[in-house]
């Protein structure tokens, strides 16, 4: 008999919530349908992006019109304009969907689960709800995949560094996990995000790090260009705070080397496509530096000066970090994406424990 999976996770920040619950099955479609009338809506609004699977979300808006109207709008096609009195929006789809302020989130791809899936957005509804199926996740794509655990490099790097030699040894630039790893890997992400915003609803403080590297890793892509593989924008906005932060002498070669370490077992982007235009990229990074950057001292440890955990930083600087990147220009793949891999067995991550409910 397949072994199914449970999990069951609460973010609280403030007044707001989000409740994780990641499940597998057939059989879960009629919990989640229990859950959407339990809104008691008059109306639902589906939001998606483009990137979900037509099964899941036929399902999610199957279940959602057995309960009252409902109507879909596409995000490629524009902002969804003001939802209707008393609805009750479910997003379904990746970063894009999952990044609107849902009451629902049902993400179909790595990378929404572990981030915008389980966030809290402003304006966030009181009680929100993230509904994973770990073996639609698991079912995707292996460049989806990969993507993804890019978003949980990002957490171990940034938030909880203990789970660096457990990660290391999991990934492979396979990238094929079964559900019991893709739902530890899913409680690592929500327990580093409820454990930061629990002291930090707004998100100004230590959970900054949260997004560490999110900020650069939107200037790669848009200097780069469609060309990019899905995660390598985000893989490379990692390695370029990391220079930032040696060039600045906050951080010593250990924690750039961690960086490109766990980014090349994943089969990510460690170097710049070669095509970019340097004076591009930096124009763009110096926009989306202008606040201020999150930089680590080392893992798991945010530089702060003065009580503020965003560092200046200026385009030589930046140039810098970009020119350092670029010499590495044709091995920024240094791990075949396409090798063949066995499915990684269920790995209880060092620190979180088995996961709940798995069975």
């Amino acid at each position: 008999m397949r072994r199914g999976v449970r999990l069951d996770r609460r973010i609280q920040a403030g007044a707001a919530q989000v409740s994780l619950a990641v499940r597998s099955g057939e059989a879960s479609w009629a919990e989640l349908g229990a859950r959407l009338d339990g809104f008691g809506a008059g109306r639902f609004v589906v939001v998606t992006d483009g990137t979900a699977p037509a099964g899941p979300l036929g399902r999610v808006r199957a279940l959602a019109a057995g309960l009252a109207p409902t109507t879909v709008h596409d995000l490629r096609d524009g902002p969804l304009p003001a939802a209707p009195a008393g609805a009750v929006v479910v997003a379904v789809g990746g970063e894009r969907a999952c990044g609107y302020p849902a009451d629902v989130r049902v993400p179909t791809d790595l990378a929404a689960a572990c981030g915008p899936a389980a966030a809290l957005h402003r304006p966030v509804p009181a009680a929100a709800l993230a509904w994973v199926r770990a073996d639609v996740l698991a079912e995707r794509p292996a460049a989806w995949t990969r993507a993804g655990m890019v978003a949980v490099v990002r957490h171990v790097l940034a938030v909880c560094p203990a789970h660096y030699p457990v990660l290391a040894a999991l990934l492979h630039p396979g990238a094929r996990y079964d559900e019991p790893t893709l739902t530890a890997l899913l409680a690592l992400c929500a327990d580093a995000r409820a454990a930061l915003v629990c002291f930090d609803p707004e998100e100004t403080g230590p959970a900054l790090a949260l997004g560490y590297g999110r900020g650069l890793a939107g200037a790669v892509r848009a200097a780069a260009g469609p060309d990019l593989a899905p995660g390598d924008a985000e893989a490379l906005g990692l390695l370029l705070a990391a220079r930032v932060a040696a060039r600045l002498g906050l951080a010593d070669g250990a924690t750039g080397w961690a960086h490109r370490e766990l980014l090349a077992r994943n089969g990510s982007a460690t170097a710049l496509p070669g095509g970019v235009d340097p004076d591009r990229l930096t124009a763009a990074l110096a926009v989306a530096s202008a606040p201020g950057l999150l930089l680590l001292a080392e893992p798991g440890r945010p530089y702060c000066a003065g009580g503020r955990l965003l560092t200046p930083v200026d385009g030589t600087v930046l140039r810098a970090a970009v020119d350092g990147l670029a010499d590495g220009a044709g091995a920024g793949v240094p791990r075949s994406r396409t090798a063949v891999a066995e499915p990684a067995r269920a790995v209880a991550l060092r620190g979180a424990g088995p996961v709940p409910g798995t069975s």
